[in-house]
């Protein structure tokens, strides 16, 4: 395995304040895949009425929906080990397309062909280009469309599933494909820090870059892409959700969904983006206007949950993988949900090593009321003054977490409600810790580093000195690559 430590410095960003929500995300169902063989589930895609398969580090797993309860289960109707998938995709064929992780002792990783019948899968065939990775994919007609990333995108015909081959590829102009969208004869490309590119695909055989950004121009990380009612939308990482005018491709809207975009689905009409926090739900228009956003990032019973991809299933349901889980929810406007949501302003909060106080708010994101049971600390140094409170459809209340000094690394707060996804809800919070706490002065230290050049976008090594950083802020992101 091989690391790269990518270091951003800037000022902090002040998130504006949210719009109360017009709709609901009700819960409904949950599919465990921690149980026997544990797996992180990265991406899930309705194959037939009922049907869903999920898609994670260890394979595939075909679930029923009308057996999914909401306190979830482990149940499914067939398994499908020794894939390491990462996303999946129905084709008109009837057969799955699952773009693949590269494992240890591999140069490359590719894409598998998977056949559903009834309840069960199997091998069609898989596809392999050396030294190069698959990202996302897109099935139109009888082509399959890969992000190749650093290598472009790849145009692949699959009018024989169990032989498919290249028939196109456009390796120059791109900095690293993450997802493709095709739209009659554009191919729409997530080109991951090199923002969007529009691609001419009527001839597959040779695809011509026609317009593009590039590191300078483009915002945030281009990570997923989708086209609809005329418009082109792009989850872009950290900036949200960017929106093109396909007539005038320099202007783009920017909508801010709380969290890092990183994947987009249509349901009924309305766009959803996972954003690694939680999912969002966003009503196109002029302005297009964020409508409903469920929080689901954090550890739930010791499991990280990062919405990594969302799916539609039927008309109005959409399938969050969690990591961890694979969550449904029914879209509904607030007069017509029947499920709580406690919503929560803190998850995390590091206090003063001295003691201290923090003013908490949980509130009720539902259509119907919430009742607030109870409130326990791990901790008797971080005391609580919630009392059971029952919260109607947008009501909110106010409550005090205080820290005496005594020294503790952190403790977990935990709220319980009847809210039947996120109960109990835990809030992380620190004391006076044996690591750095506001106000300490942090060792001075040095890191070998690699950058890229931007104009050849060669890596370049350097060292990172954090002195040399002072009065900045500091952020660090570690990448891994197998």
């Amino acid at each position: 395995m091989s690391m790269i430590a990518c270091l951003i410095v800037g000022a902090a960003a002040t998130a504006s304040a949210a719009e109360p929500p017009t709709m609901a995300l009700d819960y409904q169902a949950r599919y465990d895949c921690q149980s026997g063989e544990p797996d992180h589930l990265l991406d899930a895609v309705e194959v037939a009425p009922d049907r869903i398969v999920v898609a994670g580090n260890r394979g595939l797993a075909l679930l029923d929906r009308t057996t999914l309860p909401a306190g979830g289960t482990t149940a499914y109707l067939d398994r499908f080990t020794g894939l390491n998938a990462r996303n999946v995709y129905s084709g008109p064929d009837g057969n799955l397309y699952v773009n693949l992780s590269r494992v240890a002792g591999e140069t490359s990783a590719g894409f598998a062909v998977v056949s559903v019948s009834g309840d069960t899968m199997s091998l069609v065939t898989a596809h392999d280009e050396p030294d190069t990775l698959y990202e996302k994919m897109a099935v139109a007609g009888a082509y399959l469309y890969v992000a190749a990333h650093s290598r472009g995108i790849r145009v692949i015909d699959i009018t024989d599933p169990g032989n498919p081959f290249l028939v196109g590829r456009l390796d120059d102009g791109f900095t690293d494909a993450w997802a493709v969208a095709p739209d009659g004869n554009d191919l729409w490309v997530a080109d991951g820090a090199g923002g969007l590119k529009r691609v001419n695909i009527a001839d597959p055989a040779n695809p011509v870059i026609l317009w593009g950004e590039d590191p300078e121009t483009a915002l945030g990380t281009a990570e997923d892409i989708v086209v609809g009612g005329g418009k082109i939308y792009v989850a872009a990482g950290g900036e949200g959700l960017l929106i093109y005018d396909p007539a005038n491709l320099s202007i783009r809207e920017t909508v801010a969904t709380g969290g890092a975009a990183k994947d987009l689905e249509w349901v009924n009409g309305l766009l959803v983006a996972a954003t690694l926090a939680g999912v969002v739900v966003v009503e196109p228009g002029d302005p297009a206007t964020v409508v409903a956003s469920e929080l689901t990032s954090r550890r739930d019973q010791g499991r990280l949950r990062l919405c990594s991809a969302v799916g539609a299933v039927g008309d109005d349901e959409v399938i969050a993988s969690d990591w961890n889980y694979a969550d449904i929810y029914r879209l509904a406007d607030l007069t017509t949900s029947t499920v709580p949501d406690i919503t929560c302003d803190t998850q995390r909060h590091r206090f003063d090593p001295a003691g201290g106080g923090v003013t908490v708010s949980c509130g009720n994101d539902g259509g119907v009321p919430l009742e607030i049971q109870g409130v326990q600390s791990s901790h008797p140094a971080f005391s609580v003054d919630l009392q059971p409170v029952t919260l109607d459809p947008g009501a909110r209340v106010a409550f005090a977490i205080e820290y005496d000094g005594t020294p503790m690394s952190s403790a977990v707060v935990t709220v319980f409600s009847d809210d039947p996804d996120e109960d109990p809800l835990p809030i992380q919070v620190f004391g006076d810790t044996p690591f750095l706490d506001p106000r300490e002065t942090a060792v001075d230290f040095e890191l070998p580093m690699l950058s890229r050049d931007p104009v050849t976008r060669d890596l370049v090594e350097g060292t990172f000195r954090l002195s040399d950083h002072l009065g900045k802020v500091v952020w660090f992101q570690i990448y891994g690559y197998w």
